[in-house]
């Protein structure tokens, strides 16, 4: 955390405000691995003077990302990048950021594998009434804009893929592992964007009550997710947001 962060002079009525910049500046820091899990950040007054500003608007930008679950505050030691622990996936934070490249990949595969046997099964038992859900899930992808709107519309397309499956046991997997799931799809639509193209060919293929495509459209939704996820940790620094 060597650079600055230089509040910009112009758009101010439309631009984020300061403590939001400080708080995506420092996420940034944490999804390319220069901020790990148990590391320390610097003292407020540090912080303040590095980015300029009061050190209230610092504790706010903290209080949003302690909100995100990505960072602790420990009584009279400091705040801390958050540690992934078994808890930590009950939460609504970005688990998949906290974790290590090789962990995320290996949650991505699960997240796959469970994907891919909902699909088989919802091409082999989905009647005109899931497919229909499952379509209007589908539309609420396409209409969404590329922001948390979009990472909420593919999460529900999987659950939503899940219950056609008519699995009950695959559909509470989904919404164990949602968390993980959202993350990871929230990195992936800033490399690629929301992933239409693959859901509706998931899609497609359950309608078409094939289970083979299906599952092949899913691994492949896998391995895009995957290439993302790889992408986002290895891309260079740009510098402050």
């Amino acid at each position: 955390m060597a650079r600055r962060l230089r509040p910009s002079a112009d758009n101010r009525t439309s631009a984020p405000k300061l403590y939001a910049r400080i708080a995506d500046f420092i996420r940034a820091e944490i999804e390319q691995g220069r901020l790990r899990p148990g590391d320390r950040l610097p003292p407020l007054a540090d912080l303040a003077e590095r980015f300029q500003c009061s050190r209230a608007t610092v504790r706010e930008a903290l209080g949003t990302l302690r909100g995100q679950g990505l960072v602790e505050f420990r009584h009279g030691d400091g705040t801390f990048v958050r540690t992934v622990s078994v808890d930590t996936w009950m939460e609504p934070l970005d688990a998949a950021i906290l974790l290590s490249l090789s962990d995320a990949r290996q949650l991505v595969e699960l997240l796959t594998a469970v994907l891919a046997a909902a699909s088989v099964s919802a091409a082999e038992r989905a009647g005109d009434e899931g497919l229909g859900a499952l379509a209007q899930a589908l539309f609420r992808i396409e209409c969404a804009p590329p922001d948390e709107e979009a990472v909420a519309a593919e999460l529900a397309f999987h659950l939503c893929l899940a219950r056609c499956a008519e699995n009950v046991l695959l559909e509470n997997v989904v919404r164990v592992l949602q968390e993980g799931l959202r993350s990871v799809i929230r990195l992936a639509i800033r490399s690629f964007g929301p992933s239409i193209a693959h859901c509706r060919a998931m899609y497609d293929a359950i309608a078409a009550h094939d289970p083979g495509l299906a599952r092949e459209r899913a691994y492949a939704y896998g391995q895009a997710l995957r290439e993302s996820l790889e992408r986002t940790r290895s891309a260079p620094a740009d510098g402050a947001p």
